[in-house]
């Protein structure tokens, strides 16, 4: 009986000095997290040495350290080194005292020790490595790294790690050594880990020395070693990445003619240009793909894509070149010719009758075509209504009201919940603001805010508050101009002046005669300087600066709507317009960042937010 008293009274005298030690445990670190660290001290001493684990000890270490307390923190870490002798990052924080208690010559000693006695195996190796790096001694962990890929007869070991180090430390030179050594062997399972390191090097690269760092680099390598395939391609995807379409177009054709390819890296190309707005360079992509022949299998494809990129170049391009409008009509005609109305893609005859219309100025021409496809619409009713509407977008070019509103409504009433049929409806309102029936126009605007498509319910809800905000501005002048004497400008058969003035230079625009439009837009200014059209003006007039390659005047008008008019409704496509005309035209793709981000921000409802995301993260170098 006694036996067991003694044995029951040594118990529980165990279980109180376990309790006690979890409770000093616990509140010496609620100590440190309330930067206590006298009290926090105090209790962690406390604990037998053996029962300090990594994590009480770390804590100890922190401790120790916010209070200065050297002396103590060697003891701790000595102790510590000869309880765990093989764990090495308790020596690194030996030599970490050493350092930071001014015995430089102890810790280097101490730091080299602990660089030799690394071993062979992974989890020693990284352990090592992030001792060091938690210090700060970013030289050391890269070479605890170093041996390791010695100890481990692997070069290719640990480059992200060794990477990112360079990047700290600002050795991009190392960096890209590194990067480039990956596929020195030419494995392509290493090409995709290469890129990443080169993207990521690249992202605050804003005086392009990197880049020509980078490509230098990889020209002298691909010279050296011309049988390496990955330095060629690797070179070509910098020169991508940097949008340096005429460069990759060089290693593209050679790449091509080497491993005998079928052209289908040059399509790539030519679309990944053309969206860029690098026109030509697509257009020689897709003239060296044609050249190979009808037999190759990527010709119709290139054929159909050179017309359609060198339309989207007279399309976008100011003045309008009437010898590249011929010829390029020319490639249509006799591709026509070749596979019958009926065989063509619908967007390609579509392409066709604007081009014609639009920038021919010849809509007899394309209403004979577009006559022609319609009685060849075999496919369904949609390539049916769709060429009916592109059939009264000419009508409309030729003044020809009645007949345009005519073909408008017979698509509306046969595809009313498709959006061809919503288009039609669209373009019809669109009509009746280009002849002034303002009310009439509104209410079918009104309409179409509920439509199914996003852009159209877009497009209709800005037409319809256009309408109404300056209907609203022009009562307010016209009460305060009661009583007097009535002028010829503002009787009653030229009510509405401002918005009169923009709607018709918005046609003037629909009609391609952008100089005439640019000129109506100003005189819409002049007339109200203060009225609620000045931005929708500017905006305009913007748009036909950057086709006309005047990007800084282009630039200035869209600061000025963001600047003056950030509360209306077209500061979002001013900073979207901004971000892109920064983005492929000025080429600062830092401001362009800075657009898209402002954006996202300021107007997370936009139907622009998508895209300036999309565009934010290819630009800041996402995967």
């Amino acid at each position: 009986m006694r036996k067991f008293l003694l044995l029951l009274v040594s118990l529980l005298v165990c279980v109180c000095t376990m309790a006690q030690q979890t409770t000093d445990e616990q509140l010496a670190m609620q100590y440190y997290k309330d930067a206590e660290y006298e009290k926090a001290g105090e209790l962690f001493e406390k604990i037998p040495i053996t029962k300090r684990n990594a994590y009480i000890y770390y804590y100890y270490y922190q401790t120790l350290f916010q209070l200065r307390d050297f002396d103590q923190m060697e003891k701790v870490a000595k102790k510590q080194c000869k309880l765990f002798p093989d764990q090495l990052r308790y020596r690194v924080d030996l030599g970490y005292v050493y350092e930071i208690s001014n015995q430089i010559g102890k810790a280097e000693k101490e730091y080299q020790s602990v660089l030799k006695d690394v071993q062979p195996k992974d989890y020693s190796i990284r352990d090592v490595y992030n001792s060091f790096l938690t210090k700060g001694k970013r030289e050391y962990a890269l070479d605890a790294l170093m041996k390791g890929r010695k100890l481990l007869g692997d070069d290719k070991a640990y480059a992200k790690e060794i990477t990112d180090i360079y990047s700290q430390l600002g050795r991009t030179d190392k960096l890209f050594e590194e990067a480039v050594a990956l596929v020195k062997d030419n494995e392509e399972k290493f090409i995709q880990q290469s890129e990443e390191i080169i993207q990521n090097a690249l992202i605050d690269d804003e005086n392009f020395q990197k880049y020509q760092t980078i490509k230098t680099m990889l020209q002298k390598n691909m010279q050296k070693y011309p049988e390496n395939d990955c330095y060629t391609s690797l070179l070509y995807w910098v020169y991508q990445l940097n949008r340096d379409y005429p460069e990759a177009l060089v290693l593209a054709k050679a790449m091509d003619k080497k491993n005998k390819e079928d052209g289908t890296k040059l399509l790539q190309l030519a679309l990944t240009a053309s969206q860029n707005h690098d026109y030509n360079t697509a257009i020689e992509a897709l003239n060296y793909v044609v050249a190979k022949g009808s037999n190759s299998p990527q010709y119709d494809k290139a054929v159909t894509s050179l017309l359609d990129i060198k339309y989207q170049k007279i399309s976008n391009t100011l003045p309008i070149k009437m010898s590249d409008v011929i010829a390029l009509e020319s490639d249509y005609r006799n591709f026509v010719a070749e596979k019958g109305v009926a065989a063509c893609p619908t967007d390609f005859i579509l392409q066709y009758a604007s081009l014609l219309a639009f920038y021919k100025n010849s809509p007899d021409e394309a209403v004979t075509l577009l006559e022609d496809a319609i009685q060849n619409a075999t496919r369904d009713a949609k390539q049916k209504n769709e060429y009916k509407v592109k059939l009264a977008d000419v009508q409309l070019y030729m003044d020809n009201v009645w007949d345009a509103t005519l073909l408008y409504s017979q698509v509306n009433q046969d595809m009313p919940n498709e959006e061809i049929g919503q288009t039609a409806k669209f373009k019809n309102a669109k009509l009746s603001f280009y002849i002034g029936e303002f009310a009439w126009a509104k209410s079918q605007l009104d309409v179409l805010r509920s439509a199914t498509t996003k852009l159209i319910a877009n497009d209709a809800m800005y037409f319809s508050l256009l309408i109404s905000d300056n209907e609203e501005e022009n009562e307010e002048e016209a009460s305060e101009e009661d009583g007097e004497e009535e002028t010829d400008l503002f009787s009653d058969q030229n009510t509405n002046i401002p918005l009169q003035y923009y709607a018709k230079a918005d046609f003037l625009l629909f009609q391609n005669k952008a100089e005439d439009a640019y000129q109506m837009f100003d005189s819409v200014i002049t007339l109200s300087p203060l009225g609620t059209l000045v931005d929708d003006a500017l905006y305009q007039k913007a748009l036909i600066l950057i086709k006309k390659k005047d990007f800084l005047s282009a630039e200035q008008l869209l600061k000025k709507i963001i600047d003056a008019h950030y509360t209306e409704l077209l500061a979002d496509d001013a900073l979207f317009k901004l971000g892109e005309l920064y983005e492929y035209d000025i080429h600062d793709l830092q401001q362009a960042m800075d657009c898209y981000k402002k954006l996202m921000r300021d107007f997370p409802s936009s139907l622009y937010v998508n895209e300036a995301r999309n565009h934010f993260r290819t630009l800041r170098g996402d995967m």
